[in-house]
């Protein structure tokens, strides 16, 4: 019997890996054709680029001066879109500023993909053969290559959540919570892992990324002062009412008002009920409820931020997932490659079942370590 699972799980991977490489390969051919073209004006990293110098020449507190940040963008012969991260991701764009923005952008792509490569050697679980079909299939996904095409921070965000589950299985818990207040930089794809991580008993690694975050927070508003506070707030409201910020996200088919609130505040608290369910064991589940919770409740979701589903899903794997839990992150998966085209909908209701899933702990699969998997049958597939 252990043999034959052994075959089986060489086989989906094997599968799994020429599925990722097919993948990866058109996402290559249709960067080359369509995007490669226009990289120095497409690349989101233009913005950051140009918030940070902006702020750079006329002070911190025009961050989010929408008209400073245009100047900026369309002097580096960039068409300009509102810079709308929190401050944290323009310091790091500060780090580029001694860089010709030609120079800056190639370093930028090259930090953001090397960031989700790390995320996977942290995190990715199974044999050889079965990390490389997760690789594979991570790249390959449509939202993770897009999403390193244009320089999205998306992938910095994954690094971190998966340094912080590297650190709290070694039992650096203090560690783990300095890692995970590194998602500041776009908050709102990991809102909720540590919440759900206080709720699960890891209360280090909770009161690490709390006084982290406080500092960044207490420095953000010191250099933004009243005034670019104020400009801040304006630029999210003018954001919320944004299409593209709610097609991805449950005001998307609901709209906007007290109903989505509703739907908010359940999805929150299936979170914390599922994060209490696991309490006393490892981060990993936690963290993985925290993910998907977070991209249910946010109202800005750009379909570049579902990557961090795939993340989730290895968490999850480790963790022991149920048979259900697999189904749906192979429906899941098949359904993010095909985002552009079954939009939001089908997404939400996938990531709803999986949220759900989670709030019973999932039986361990026979012959499986949860800490250290060995990963069972569907082992290249078991994304979302």
């Amino acid at each position: 019997m252990l043999e034959l699972l052994r075959t089986r799980t060489r086989l989906w991977a094997v599968a799994g890996l020429w599925t990722g490489l097919l993948l990866t390969a058109f996402d290559a051919y249709a960067a080359v054709v369509t995007y490669v073209p226009q990289f120095r004006v497409r690349n989101d990293f233009r913005l950051a680029y140009g918030a940070a110098l902006n702020a750079w020449q006329h002070g911190y507190g025009h961050l989010y001066d929408l008209a400073g940040q245009k100047a900026a963008v369309e002097a580096l012969g960039a068409y300009w879109s509102p810079f709308l991260n929190p401050p944290p991701l323009a310091w790091l764009g500060t780090l580029f500023l001694v860089l010709p923005f030609d120079v800056a952008i190639v370093l930028w792509t090259a930090l953001v993909m090397a960031a989700a490569v790390f995320a996977w050697w942290l995190v990715a679980p199974g044999s050889r053969l079965s990390r490389a079909a997760h690789l594979a299939l991570f790249l390959g996904l449509f939202p993770t290559a897009f999403g390193l095409m244009v320089g999205q921070p998306v992938a910095l965000v994954a690094a971190a959540v998966a340094g912080a589950w590297w650190l709290a299985e070694r039992k650096r818990p203090a560690l783990a919570g300095l890692a995970l207040s590194a998602v500041a930089i776009k908050p709102q794809l990991a809102l909720l892992v540590p919440l759900c991580l206080l709720v699960a008993g890891h209360r280090r690694m909770f009161f690490a990324w709390l006084a982290a975050s406080a500092v960044m927070a207490a420095v953000a508003l010191v250099l933004l002062g009243g005034e670019g506070l104020q400009r801040y707030r304006d630029a999210l409201s003018l954001a919320a009412q944004w299409e593209p910020t709610r097609r991805y996200a449950i005001a998307g088919p609901l709209g906007l008002g007290l109903q989505v609130y509703v739907v908010e505040a359940v999805v929150a608290a299936v979170a914390v009920v599922a994060a209490w369910r696991h309490r006393g064991g490892a981060a990993a589940r936690p963290i993985a409820i925290g993910i998907v919770g977070s991209l249910l409740f946010t109202p800005y979701v750009g379909f570049q931020d579902f990557a961090m589903l795939v993340l989730a899903g290895w968490l999850i794997i480790r963790s022991g997932a149920s048979a259900i839990q697999v189904a749906l992150m192979v429906v899941g998966y098949a359904l993010l490659e095909l985002a552009l085209v079954v939009l939001a909908v089908p997404i939400l209701l996938a990531e709803g079942a999986l949220l759900l899933s989670l709030a019973w702990p999932a039986a361990q699969t026979p012959g499986v370590d949860p800490k250290n998997p060995r990963v069972p049958a569907l082992g290249g597939l078991e994304r979302c």
